[in-house]
């Protein structure tokens, strides 16, 4: 499934979002209506017992219209627990599959987006925005909306009862335009500031502690900390301003609602006095009024929830509406991937304002065929290799696989149909049986142990205490170098790929476990197309042939006897190893 085929934002407020996520709330919508119809007579039912029971010294009726009371809350407590059952499903649906379509964009990001991307902002897209919008989405289905309609009902019965009563509860309605208009905009900018702060805190947070060892092998713990205190110092004081503007609204609205209340008490008892209100309708409005003011208070606390959930869902906007998504719109399937690789002139740079790190390159790699890419670093071995995979698209000129333009296959239905094992092999926190199988889900355990001995892994696997259910700790820390890179070739042998790229997959090995991994990758090429970028020069003899790089230029193209038999590039390279 292409990107472009995944819902965008574009257009859509965090309301309009919402508003579209109805049909996941329905049910909770019913039997929330229910609850709310139920309790609305409650101010009718007062005034009747004061101006009617109490007055005629009517005890029945009192008990009558108690039990009718007492009815409706029944109702409403059965109507409500239903209602929250499904919301509590309903509303992490509709988080599931927002976090569901983040997640894959993702992985639809174009390479030179990602680059320049702290992850840890990315994560801060994924848990703080999501969540800032699940906050959001619950208090509007469970109390703005309701609340609104509730104080609705409660208005259009005070009114029934009598009409002076709604010209007092009118009087409430300036303060909500009141309090938008002072407080409104300086929330929402300050929401601004304080997630992109968050976001420059988290970013380097993960940074550093994906880098810890680092920090501690070169003594840095305390330059690290000082950088995290000022970022963490500017998240800060953007919060405060923050607390400081909602706890401002708050107390201001307080004494506003308060004041209101007594000013409308003192109504009241004045139309008692001029007879233009019974006792029974001030005791419903006096009892209502806490409903009727019950929608400003939730307005003006959801207004402030809402103004960050905004701000999250435009974090996340932008980047479910960026365009920078991965361009190949291919669709064409190579059903019987044979591996053959054609760069016909192909060019590159990472951007337009950069020189080019690939130049005019033309090779065709046959399928089966073995081939090493060797050269000094910065010279474009790895950068092939992410051309030829689609991880960026060439400036100029052109691939082929399998005598098809890259443009126009399926480029992710080609991946699965290939396997890398790199130099620093990162392996997903979990068991080794996981790791091995995430070449191939579905494999068996005997095809996993397989593997795994062909890789010449089974035997240290053996060894641990709980084997293939061994847990390896995050990146896989708990092993070491060589056994990370049998686990490696272990996952790529159980991929069966057609395509096999070994990226300086020996580097940073001992000469024991270079030895065994060079074993296992002799077996895992055989009979596939195998690309090699090699560091150690010593790993590529038996390579059907050797392309020399330099500067992003082809330089030498040979067998190894054939380049070592002559000076030049690759006599350098042979001399600076030895």
């Amino acid at each position: 499934m292409h990107a472009d085929e995944h819902l965008g934002l574009e257009r859509q407020s965090l309301i309009s979002y919402i508003w579209i996520q109805k049909k996941h709330l329905w049910i909770y919508g019913f039997f929330r209506v229910i609850s709310i119809l139920a309790i609305t007579p409650f101010p009718v039912i007062t005034q009747r017992i004061v101006d009617q029971s109490v007055a005629n010294r009517d005890l029945t009726e009192v008990l009558y219209y108690t039990g009718i009371s007492l009815a409706l809350l029944v109702l409403h407590l059965i109507s409500m627990k239903i209602a929250v059952r499904f919301l509590a499903v309903d509303v992490q649906l509709i988080l599931r599959e927002l976090r569901s379509r983040l997640f894959h964009k993702l992985n639809f990001m174009h390479f030179r987006f990602l680059d320049s991307v702290q992850t840890g902002r990315l994560l801060s897209k994924y848990t703080f925005d999501t969540n800032n919008i699940e906050f959001t989405l619950i208090m509007i289905v469970t109390a703005v909306i309701p609340e609104l309609f509730r104080a609705g009902l409660v208005i259009a019965m005070l009114t029934y009862i009598n009409p002076w009563l709604l010209l007092i509860v009118a009087v409430c309605v300036p303060i909500f335009a009141i309090v938008r208009y002072y407080f409104f905009k300086p929330i929402e900018a300050v929401n601004h500031t304080v997630r992109l702060a968050r976001e420059d805190m988290t970013g380097q947070a993960n940074e550093f502690i994906s880098a810890i060892r680092l920090v501690r092998g070169y003594g840095q713990e305390q330059q690290a900390r000082q950088q995290m205190d000022q970022l963490s110092d500017a998240y800060s004081d953007e919060r405060v301003d923050q607390m400081r503007l909602n706890q401002g609204l708050g107390y201001i609205l307080f004494t506003a609602v308060s004041a209101l209340s007594i000013i409308a008490v003192a109504a009241c008892g004045w139309l008692v006095i001029e007879d233009k209100l019974t006792l029974g309708a001030m005791v419903a409005l006096v009892a209502s009024l806490p409903i009727c003011f019950q929608p400003i208070y939730m307005i003006t606390q959801f207004s402030m929830q809402y103004l960050l959930g905004a701000e999250s869902f435009r974090s996340i906007k932008e980047l479910m509406d960026s365009g920078y998504v991965e361009a190949w719109q291919g669709t064409q399937s190579l059903d019987q991937v044979a591996g053959q690789i054609e760069f016909n002139k192909v060019s590159f740079a990472y951007d337009e304002s950069q020189p080019q790190v690939i130049h005019d390159f033309s090779t065709c790699i046959k399928a089966g065929e073995h081939v090493a890419f060797v050269g000094p670093s910065g010279s474009g071995k790895s950068t092939l290799v992410s051309l030829m995979l689609g991880f960026y698209a060439a400036t100029e000129g052109g691939i082929h696989i399998d005598g098809v333009p890259q443009h126009e296959i399926d480029v992710r239905q080609f991946r699965l149909n290939c396997a890398i094992v790199m130099q620093d092999n990162l392996l997903l926190s979990g068991s080794l049986l996981d790791n091995i199988r995430f070449g191939r889900p579905t494999a068996s355990i005997e095809d996993v142990r397989e593997a795994a001995l062909n890789a010449n892994a089974l035997e240290f696997i053996e060894e641990l205490p709980d084997g293939l259910d061994t847990k390896v700790g995050e990146r896989g820390v708990s092993l070491s170098g060589g056994q990370r890179q049998r686990i490696a070739i272990a996952r790529a042998l159980l991929r069966d790929p057609k395509v096999l790229i070994l990226d300086e997959a020996t580097s940073a090995l001992d000469y024991e476990s270079e030895r065994l991994v060079q074993e296992a990758f002799e077996r895992l090429a055989h009979g596939r197309t195998t690309i090699t970028i090699a560091h150690r020069l010593s790993t590529i003899r038996n390579a059907d042939r050797i392309i020399v790089l330099k500067k992003g230029r082809k330089v030498g193209e040979g067998t190894w006897s054939e380049l070592a038999s002559k000076e030049g590039d690759f006599m350098d390279l042979i001399n600076a190893q030895s």
